[in-house]
C-alpha cells in the first residue's frame, strides 16, 4: 500500500467529514426524500414480513430501478419493526453518508487533490447526505469508469467483471448515472471485447434489479413511459443551461445557509474547464471530458432538470478541477517563480 496515497485519503474523507457532518444533522427534509423513505420503509416492512415478492416487487417509487432503495430497506429493516420518523431519517442519511465519504476515498486515490475538490463540493456534500438515489449509484459508477479506463485491453479478466458489475449496479440504481459507461464502452479498444462486456453488463443488470426478473422488457418501458410522462407534464420549467447553473452557482449554500456558510463549486468547474482546455491534448483528460460531456449533454436536453442529477457529473468535473490546479501551479511557477541569477563573466 502506498502510505502517502493513504494519509491524502484520510485528509480528503476528514475534510469530507468536517463539510457533511453540520449538513447530515441540519438540513431540513427534502423535497424528494419523503418518496424514498416511504419506499424505503415498504421494503423494510416487507423484509420483516419475509414478503420477498414484495421486497423485489415494490410499488413505491415504480419509476426509477429497485437496487438502493433495497439497500435502503435492509438498513431499515436492522433499525427494529417500527421506527420513528427520526431514527429512520437517520439511518438512511447514514447510508448515504457512507457512499458518500467511499467515493471520496476512492476519488482521492486515484487524485489526491481531486478528493479534496470533491469532499469540498456542495452539490456532491448535499446529496450525499440526504436520502436520495444519488450517492450509491455514483460510488459504483465511479468504480467503473476509474477501473474500466485502468483495464480497457484487458476486459477479459477479472477487473472487466468487476468493472461490469459496478457498471450494471449504477444502472439498476438510476439509470442516469450509468450513461457513462457508453463513454467506457468506446475507450474499450476492441469490438469483440465490447459485445462481451455488453452481455456481462445486461446481465447483471438483470441480476441486481431484481424487479426486473418477472418480466424485463415490461419493466423497461414502463420505467421509460413513467420518464417521458413526468417530462412532458410534470417537470418544472427550465432550460438547456440549468444543469451548468446547478453544477457550479453554489445553490446548496443559497438554499442552506446554515449547513454550507459558502460554495466555492463555480471555482472548482472554472478549473476544470482550465484543465480540459491546457491538457485536452492526453487521453485520460479525452475520457474524462467526455465522461462530463455525456451526461452533462443528456441533462441539457433532457426535459427534466433537478440539481441533484448533477451528481453524475461531479467526479469528472473534480478530476478535471485537480488537473486544471496543477497546470495553473505549474503555470506560476514558471513565469512568477525566483529565477537563478549569474554573476557576471569576469574579463
Amino acid at each position: 500500500m502506498d502510505a502517502l496515497k493513504i494519509r491524502w485519503v484520510m485528509v480528503a474523507v476528514f475534510a469530507a467529514l468536517l463539510v457533511r457532518i453540520p449538513a447530515i444533522t441540519s438540513l431540513p427534509i427534502d423535497w424528494d426524500e419523503p418518496i424514498y423513505m416511504e419506499a424505503a420503509t415498504e421494503a423494510a416492512e416487507a423484509i420483516h414480513a419475509s414478503d420477498w415478492k414484495q421486497v423485489v416487487q415494490p410499488t413505491v417509487n415504480r419509476e426509477h430501478p429497485a437496487l438502493v432503495k433495497i439497500v435502503y430497506g435492509v438498513a431499515l429493516a436492522a433499525a427494529g419493526p417500527d421506527p420513528s420518523l427520526v431514527e429512520r431519517l437517520a439511518v438512511l442519511r447514514s447510508v448515504s453518508l457512507v457512499g458518500g465519504l467511499l467515493l471520496i476515498g476512492i476519488v482521492a486515490w486515484a487524485h489526491p487533490v481531486a478528493g479534496i475538490v470533491l469532499a469540498t463540493h456542495t452539490i456532491h456534500a448535499k446529496y450525499s447526505v440526504q436520502v436520495y438515489l444519488e450517492s450509491l449509484p455514483l460510488v459504483w459508477m465511479s468504480v467503473a469508469m476509474l477501473v474500466g479506463w485502468r483495464h480497457r485491453e484487458r476486459m477479459e479478466t477479472g477487473a472487466g467483471l468487476l468493472v461490469a458489475a459496478c457498471w450494471a449496479a449504477a444502472c439498476a440504481g438510476k439509470w442516469l448515472h450509468g450513461v457513462p459507461g457508453l463513454v467506457l464502452l468506446v475507450a474499450i479498444p476492441a469490438w469483440s471485447a465490447r459485445v462481451r462486456f455488453v452481455l456481462l453488463t445486461a446481465l447483471c443488470f438483470w441480476v441486481l434489479d431484481p424487479s426486473l426478473w418477472s418480466g424485463p422488457l415490461d419493466r423497461i418501458a414502463e420505467m421509460t413511459n413513467l420518464h417521458a410522462s413526468y417530462a412532458a407534464s410534470d417537470a418544472p420549467p427550465s432550460s438547456w443551461w440549468t444543469p451548468w447553473l446547478h453544477l457550479g452557482g453554489g445553490g446548496p449554500s443559497q438554499w442552506h445557509p446554515t449547513a454550507f456558510p459558502y460554495s466555492i463549486d463555480g471555482l472548482w468547474l472554472a478549473l476544470a474547464a482550465l484543465g480540459l482546455g491546457m491538457k485536452s491534448a492526453t487521453p485520460w483528460v479525452r475520457f474524462v471530458a467526455a465522461w462530463w460531456a455525456v451526461p452533462m449533454a443528456f441533462m441539457m436536453v433532457w426535459g427534466t432538470r433537478w440539481p441533484q442529477h448533477t451528481m453524475a457529473v461531479v467526479v469528472p468535473v473534480c478530476l478535471l478541477a485537480a488537473v486544471g490546479m496543477r497546470e495553473l501551479f505549474s503555470l506560476a511557477s514558471r513565469h512568477f517563480g525566483p529565477t537563478e541569477r549569474h554573476p557576471p563573466a569576469s574579463s
